[in-house]
């Protein structure tokens, strides 16, 4: 039963991967954990293209998961789970402090810039929702200023609300709001109040599903929202779930080895659930 469902992954899956791998130079290097070499390619793009947001996201990206990995939280146990929010503070140097500042911030003001020309420029409401999501993954691993966080993810939110309600067909800007939701939606009671009381709100099975639309549909996001769906499944006691994603993953990023241990976990896990019907 378990090689029926690895079998069933659909091969559209692996060549959508590919499109995006192609779409975005640099992406290959950053799936792979090879974060200096997907740096230096951001880098030269910086250089080549100083007025593209999307490059200064990249390369704040970049930099921020470079250190999450080193300290270990990329894995899928801290995804979703109390773990992630019990981690100690991300010690930063303070030449990475300002790597990842001086990015954020000047695709911040280009994306600003933009908007003021024209409120409706999804492309620029799309790169400035990313800003946003990353400053708060910043302020939430490395400062621990979890109000900050969420204040800075529901900026993220509304912006790409924006862009999808301009453009229907943009998926890609729902995976922020899958993710906001599925975050906020999964907070511990005495948070999930606070939260609410402060205009935060909500929703685990909301946040899975938009997930699943991204994962099924997107193009630049497809890769991202089929590794926190796998990890999220893995939490969720639903392995058999994770195994389709993460074999295409794995084949599509082979030097990366957190995906390969994830497909194992995932495995042992459904041969498990498997054994014992």
């Amino acid at each position: 039963m378990l090689f029926a469902i690895v079998l069933l992954a659909p091969a559209t899956i692996a060549s959508s991967l590919r499109e995006t791998i192609a779409a975005q130079p640099g992406l290959d290097y950053f799936y792979n954990l090879e974060y200096d070499q997907a740096y230096a390619v951001f880098s030269d793009q910086a250089a080549q293209n100083p007025s593209s947001p999307d490059v200064y996201n990249h390369i704040a990206q970049t930099v921020l998961y470079k250190e999450m990995y080193r300290a270990g939280m990329l894995s899928s146990e801290f995804v979703g789970g109390t773990q992630f929010i019990r981690q100690p503070k991300l010690k930063l140097t303070e030449a990475v402090d300002k790597q990842f500042h001086d990015a954020i911030n000047r695709a911040m003001s280009l994306c600003q810039e933009r908007l003021a020309a024209n409120p409706d420029d999804t492309a620029a409401l799309y790169s400035i929702g990313v800003s946003y999501e990353l400053r708060a993954n910043y302020s939430f691993v490395v400062r621990k200023a979890w109000r900050d966080a969420l204040r800075d993810a529901a900026e993220a939110r509304k912006a790409h609300v924006r862009a999808t309600e301009l453009d229907p067909n943009f998926i890609d800007a729902k995976l922020t709001q899958g993710v906001y939701d599925y975050v906020v939606g999964s907070l511990p009671l005495r948070w999930k109040m606070l939260a609410f009381v402060g205009g935060f709100h909500g929703n685990k099975e909301r946040g899975i599903l938009t997930l699943k639309e991204v994962g099924d549909h997107g193009r630049m996001n497809r890769v991202d929202a089929m590794v926190l769906l796998a990890a999220l499944y893995l939490r969720g006691k639903q392995p058999e779930e994770a195994v389709p994603a993460l074999t295409a993953l794995t084949e599509n990023f082979p030097r990366n080895p957190l995906l390969r241990v994830e497909l194992d976990k995932a495995v042992a896990a459904t041969n498990n659930v498997v054994a014992q019907r």
